[in-house]
């Protein structure tokens, strides 16, 4: 574990990538940075993470052999974000900076700026919301070497609203690793302490507890289903700052007895070793969510929504089922097809995991993106070129 200044060590490394992230949660995106310093050091690479020491990526990579610098982007603290992140990229002799969150993007624009062309940039993009199309959000895009997306959905949406040239976007989901994830049993003991009984049909989910994950209208789908007769139970994996409005409309829909909230698990496996079908109805934001990957590769036939890079992933009848967003009528019609066909689960578990490991294993995302960085290291320059420091009036 190395936290503080990283130390640089007598290993000759293949290229030093630093990632940043001013986020203070734990979902999707910062799961991302992590694999990326778990996958990237097995492949000759130095990774660090700059990131906020108050935040859940800082307290996990702490957990781990990550190389994690705290450094708190926001409020007052920009500037002298802004000078300690240059003095890291100057002193770890950085070859590539990789940003994350809207606010470490600017923070590190502006320290690359400062430096001159010695370091790559790179942005990832993680998420299908809306970009604000005005001049300071198209030049944070157009100037790094390459842009990250977690699907090609949100490349074209960066391609149409920002106007960044098709062949700087370059759309790596997050990999799956196949270690951790693939068919298996599920734990009777977990079973039992979740009062799930032999018999009863077990849909799950697992993601942040946020609005637009739409539990809110999985839980009227699910509440369909119960009133057609189905002996089922629908476990609700996460936590966030939605849980209470879903607790809310669990007690509306009087379904306590057939709801778990087990909140935040780490051990992802054996809980959807425990679904007989796995279900997101998001309905914005979506990339490739990392929650749907894991449930084909362990084999889980899926239910999904058309949101962000899901039917990138989903081919109806093929991968998965899909609904509309927010149309609990149309999903709760496809969770009763797999609730009630079992030839259609087998088919559909059977295709996951193949998928997965032909299309988005971990080591697959490492693979492309060891290529984009050569790629970029090997051109001699950035998009957006900046004078060098000793150029620049008043630099230091």
């Amino acid at each position: 574990m190395t936290t503080g200044k990283p130390k640089t060590e007598n290993r000759k490394w293949h290229y030093t990538i630093l990632h940043t992230e001013s986020s203070l949660g734990w979902g999707g995106q910062e799961h991302r940075v992590l694999a990326e310093a778990r996958v990237m050091p097995r492949r000759g690479h130095r990774l660090l993470i700059a990131c906020d020491p108050r935040g859940e990526l800082y307290r996990r990579a702490g957990r781990e052999d990550v190389a994690v610098v705290p450094l708190q982007f926001g409020g007052r603290a920009n500037v002298s974000a802004w000078l300690a992140l240059r003095r890291l990229l100057l002193q770890e002799r950085v070859d590539i900076l990789n940003t994350h969150s809207s606010l470490d993007s600017w923070v590190a624009f502006l320290a690359w700026l400062r430096i001159g062309n010695k370091i790559k940039l790179v942005r990832t993009r993680h998420l299908s919301t809306q970009v604000r199309p005005n001049w300071p959000t198209r030049q944070l895009y157009q100037a790094p070497a390459a842009i990250i997306t977690t699907g090609r959905g949100i490349s074209e949406l960066l391609h149409q609203r920002l106007g960044v040239p098709r062949q700087r976007l370059h759309s790596i989901p997050t990999g799956v690793d196949l270690g951790d994830f693939f068919p298996q049993l599920p734990d009777p003991k977990l079973a039992k302490r979740l009062h799930l009984p032999p018999g009863t049909f077990v849909f799950g989910t697992i993601s942040v507890l946020r609005s637009w994950k739409g539990h809110l209208y999985l839980l009227e789908a699910f509440k369909e289903l119960r009133e057609e007769g189905l002996n089922a139970i629908l476990l609700i994996v996460g936590e966030g700052p939605y849980r209470p409005v879903i607790e809310e409309k669990i007690k509306e829909l009087r379904l306590t007895e057939a709801v778990r909230l087990p909140g935040h698990q780490d051990a992802v496996p054996e809980w959807l070793a425990l679904m007989d079908a796995f279900v997101l109805a998001s309905y914005a934001h979506e990339g490739i969510p990392q929650a749907l990957l894991q449930a084909l590769a362990m084999g889980k036939p899926v239910v999904s929504t058309r949101v962000g890079g899901i039917p990138e992933v989903i081919v109806p009848e093929e991968t998965g089922l899909l609904a509309p967003p927010r149309d609990f009528q149309t999903l709760a019609r496809a969770m009763g097809r797999l609730a009630q066909n079992e030839s259609l689960r087998e088919a559909l578990g059977r295709r996951g995991p193949h998928l997965v490991a032909s299309r988005y294993s971990l080591e697959q995302m490492a693979d492309a993106l060891e290529r984009l960085y050569t790629d970029i290291m090997a051109t001699h320059s950035d998009p957006v070129s900046p004078a060098p420091a000793s150029q620049k009036k008043g630099a230091s």
